[in-house]
């Protein structure tokens, strides 16, 4: 027989609220309003059982329904947390029963996910931010009826670094009192910074406060907060809090536009003391691939993936020189897909060689696409898209060159530019290479005067007139003076150019052996290849004569509204202890820039430092690469070094990388690729990686 359960369930499409026309049934419980949330149903409760009823005076005395508990809250703590949800009929009676009806559904997975037939919601605990709560209740013959609620879920995590007590919550329940000269000052992260949503977590630091001092640092979104409790535990304390990683991503996935807060509050044996937030941005867009830098104290090229952020030596014994041992390397280059990495050898128009970054790179000599000689040498070099060629330059003058041999190949057209043009840089689409011309001095890295120009490319090793866009002595009159224009590199959509302007195009020179070097400010600038008046990247590079900016270098990734430029300074990163405060030493940096560059505004934003650089070396030259990978159509020798697809034999034997097999699942967001049609839906392929569309 039937149960009175079962009759409600099948007169539930000919459910009639009085009052109510034919058209949607749409509902938000706002706070306040008279379906606003009883205290005593914020627990997680299951819904009530509907008992014998009277199936007729039930739908016909219903005027309301509501979604109970309306714009709830739960707090997780690092595991997940539920928190149940139930449909709810007001009768005219004021009598309120719960509604086993409809449909659940949740607007944000990230943050957890609601069970559609019973309204059982659970969150992940590890994301914080705002869902709307929806059931869907259908009428027979009318469109479906839809209330809403929200659901706010907060993430609060805490921390203990070593040593710190577990009281030390408590001790900072105090009221907290403000005293400039008992406040820590924050050094880092910079006020103002924009960072990736996949970059390492920052390791905050900051100065003040004696040994037994404790620290509380505070890492904030509107609905996660991540705290760190660290003691000062007197000599060899480095005033110093690592961001644990766990409490990080919560940060950074939690309310994705809303600026995180840093804070450090110090507890000085009498006061909890205020200190000072700075506050910092996450792009929504991640940077993937490696940065491959030159450490100047170890004279080798190390690598940074960004998987790890932990700096690798992938090629510890480069070639050496016979004549006196020299294993450096020096000026490189890496190809636009990442596989192969130019540069000069023994320090000073030595040979050049070419490596294969698929390769393993760790023997002695490390292998190199052709035989190191004399004949091959050069300075500068920049890849041209598809890596068939190098333009570049020894002293003064452009030559393009095979990287596969090494050789001299000749151009066409126009006759490249000789004598005093250097730094040449092949934009990503392949239709132009702006480089450093007219340059006055020692060259071809040291001089006080030139321009940026740029050269058309009409067709394969072949080239027009060039024209220029930038002269030094036009912005004589910056903050930095000078009339020196250095370091040509494009954004990787070609639309604009970064370059480095100041007195000089090396930031230092040894004037009397032995005495410190004598150092020279610099700046960034940015110019479309049309030659419009450059914009001043000011915020990254800092806004008086005393502007510390190097050899900027773009990311290949144009990724949540911005452009990312790689560039090494000698500006402070954190404190002395646990940082580079006071000592100069050249550190590289990263800035977003807007993709949307407007005239007459600063394009750039305050940086962040690249994790996994050694503080205690000069780092310089970093160059931002997809992960080293072949593309489709080139030589293989096992499918893993292939971007997507497999390792198999073309139409004469070869071995090269070919397409995916038909039907194989598509990469989704972060993954290889060789082709945007190896993305999934919605994606596509920038840089051997499958990502959302610029936007």
């Amino acid at each position: 027989m039937p149960t009175p359960r079962d009759a409600l369930l099948r007169l539930a499409p000919l459910l009639a609220i009085a009052g109510c026309d034919a058209g949607p049934y749409v509902r938000t419980c706002a706070p306040g309003s008279a379906c606003a949330l009883d205290a005593s149903l914020a627990t997680d409760v299951p819904p009530r059982d509907i008992t014998a009823l009277d199936v007729e005076t039930l739908f016909t005395d219903l005027v309301d329904l509501q979604i109970q508990p309306a714009d709830a809250l739960v707090v997780a703590r690092g595991e997940p947390v539920a928190q149940a949800f139930s449909l709810v009929g007001v009768y005219r009676n004021g009598m309120t029963r719960t509604l086993p009806l409809g449909t659940w559904r949740s607007t944000d997975a990230s943050l957890g996910g609601i069970d559609a037939a019973t309204g059982r919601y659970t969150a992940n605990g590890l994301v914080g931010g705002t869902t709307r709560i929806e059931v869907e209740v259908n009428r027979e013959g009318m469109p479906a009826r839809v209330l809403q609620t929200t659901l706010r879920v907060r993430v609060e995590r805490e921390f203990f670094a070593t040593g710190a007590p577990t009281t030390a919550r408590g001790t900072f329940g105090a009221t907290p009192v403000t005293d400039a000269t008992r406040a820590v000052t924050l050094r880092y992260p910079l006020a103002g910074a924009v960072m990736p949503q996949n970059v390492a977590p920052p390791d905050v630091q900051w100065e003040g406060g004696v040994a037994g001092d404790l620290y509380r640092v505070t890492v904030a979104k509107p609905n996660v907060t991540v705290t760190g409790y660290v003691l000062h535990t007197g000599a060899g304390f480095r005033f110093d809090w690592p961001v644990d990683p766990v409490g990080w991503r919560a940060v950074v996935e939690s309310d994705p536009t809303a600026p995180v807060t840093v804070v450090v509050d110090r507890w000085d044996g009498r006061n909890v003391v205020s200190g000072a937030p700075a506050s910092l941005t996450i792009a929504r867009g991640s940077l993937l691939g490696v940065v491959y830098y030159w450490d100047l104290r170890a004279g080798k090229i190390l690598r940074i993936p960004d998987a790890s952020a932990t700096r690798e030596d992938f090629m510890p014994t480069p070639p050496r020189r016979a004549s006196d041992g020299s294993r450096c390397v020096a000026c490189h280059a890496v190809s636009r897909d990442g596989r192969y990495m130019a540069a000069e050898l023994f320090e000073g128009q030595g040979p050049s060689a070419v490596f294969d970054l698929t390769r393993d790179l760790r023997g002695d000599p490390p292998p190199t696409r052709f035989a190191i000689r004399d004949a091959a040498a050069w300075v500068y070099a920049s890849w041209n898209p598809d890596s068939t060629r190098l333009i570049a330059n020894l002293l003064g003058g452009l030559f393009l060159v095979d990287p596969a041999t090494g050789e001299r190949v000749p151009s066409m057209g126009t006759a490249l530019p000789t004598d005093d043009a250097v730094m040449p840089s092949w934009s990503p689409d392949g239709r132009s290479v702006a480089f450093v011309d007219n340059f006055v001095g020692p060259g071809p890295s040291a001089f006080e005067q030139s321009e940026l120009a740029v050269l058309p490319v009409t067709a394969p090793d072949t080239f027009g007139p060039a024209s220029t866009l930038a002269r030094g002595t036009d912005l004589a009159t910056e903050p930095q003076r000078g009339r020196a224009i250095a370091y040509p590199s494009w954004t990787p959509d070609s639309r604009w150019i970064a370059f480095q302007h100041g007195p000089y195009s090396e930031s230092d020179i040894e004037t009397t052996p032995g005495a410190p070097r004598r150092r020279f400010p610099a700046a960034m600038y940015l110019t479309s290849p049309t030659g419009t008046t450059p914009l001043r990247m000011t915020n990254a590079s800092g806004v008086d004569a005393d502007s510390d900016a190097y050899f900027p270098n773009f990311s290949p990734f144009n990724q949540g509204g911005y452009y990312w430029v790689l560039y090494f300074s000698r500006r402070d990163y954190g404190n002395a202890l646990a940082g580079t405060r006071g000592t100069g030493r050249r550190q590289l940096w990263v800035s977003a820039v807007t993709n949307n560059p407007v005239a007459g505004r600063d394009p750039s934003s305050v940086p962040y430092w690249l994790p996994g650089q050694d503080v205690a070396s000069d780092n310089v030259s970093g160059f931002w690469a997809p992960q080293a990978c072949a593309p489709r159509g080139t030589h293989c020798q096992v499918s893993s070094d292939c971007c997507a697809g497999t390792c198999g034999p073309d139409a004469t034997g070869a071995l090269v990388c070919n397409p995916p097999p038909a039907g194989s699942a598509c990469r989704r967001s972060g993954e290889r690729c060789g082709a945007t049609a190896d993305c999934c839906a919605g994606l596509e392929c920038a840089a051997n990686v499958c990502l959302a569309p610029p936007g």
